[in-house]
């Protein structure tokens, strides 16, 4: 459960981060659409990543429960 708790925080992060990014763009004048795709994709990535990594702790703790019951 913890995992999950910061894959939220995470993206909760990532998107402030991207709200820094638009309001930078507007105050300068230049589209806040441009680039946009890129940043959308890099932050999908880091929440599959994330999401991949909380998945495997969950898998590889599961694992080791049932190694300790056998052995």
């Amino acid at each position: 459960m913890m995992i999950n708790r910061r894959v939220l925080a995470m993206c909760v992060r990532l998107r402030e981060c991207v709200s820094v990014v638009e309001r930078h763009a507007a105050r300068r004048g230049l589209n806040p659409e441009r680039g946009g795709s890129t940043l959308e994709w890099v932050i999908i990535a880091a929440v599959v990543f994330l999401l991949a990594i909380a998945v495997g702790a969950k898998i590889t703790g599961v694992v080791n429960e049932q190694l300790d019951k056998i052995g």
